[in-house]
């Protein structure tokens, strides 16, 4: 069970804050060296730097009701698509690499791994392929973690991140043209000849 002592939490924030710019200067070097935080440090700052991220991104947007609802619901989804991935590598490392890596560790480097990708989720709507890079990014990350901090086997760390990668690059492009098709239907729905059909279908003049 996860207990909040907030005296002490506000103290450990406080530090961890500080952490965050030496992470940006060298995110390579900073795999290697990841603090030891426990789960409500990690699930605050976690938190805290999904909604930021959400914010930033539906004011680009200009989608004033998806600010508010963003603060709540990506945080969650956060949390839900994090415990996912690191369940998934929990049981790949016990099973594919008979390694047992306690479930915190890889959340954390998961957590750190995937700032790339939160970023890049900020003007995802508005450039695509932004998210792209922002995903290889951050499986690149999880590679230094894998092989220098968890002592994983390169060739297979290797092979398993080019896989994932490839599998959500075939996804992201899927739900790219179908998306594109429906706009497209969409478009033209609205040509000024189907406007035309439709007022004569209606009668109106």
């Amino acid at each position: 069970m996860i207990h909040f002592n907030w005296p002490i939490l506000r103290a450990k924030l406080k530090e961890a804050i500080f952490v965050l710019p030496q992470f940006f200067k060298n995110p390579v070097q900073g795999m290697r060296n990841l603090p030891s935080w426990d789960w409500p440090t990690v699930l605050v700052l976690q938190g805290a730097f999904a909604a930021v991220c959400s914010t930033l991104s539906n004011i680009l947007e200009r989608d004033i009701i998806g600010v508010f609802i963003g603060l709540l619901i990506a945080p969650l989804a956060n949390y839900l698509l994090l415990a996912i991935g690191t369940g998934f590598f929990f049981y790949t490392f016990m099973f594919f690499f008979k390694r047992e890596v306690p479930y915190r560790q890889i959340y954390l480097h998961m957590l750190f791994a995937s700032i790339p990708a939160q970023i890049a989720l900020i003007i995802a709507n508005l450039i695509p392929p932004v998210f792209l890079i922002g995903a290889a990014a951050m499986l690149m990350l999880l590679y230094v973690s894998f092989v220098d901090v968890f002592y994983m086997d390169r060739a297979k760390a290797k092979r398993l991140l080019i896989g994932l990668m490839v599998i959500y690059a075939v996804f992201w492009a899927t739900q790219l043209i179908r998306s594109s098709a429906k706009h497209e239907r969409m478009r033209l729905k609205a040509t000024p000849e189907s406007l035309d059909i439709l007022q004569k279908e209606l009668g109106v003049d």
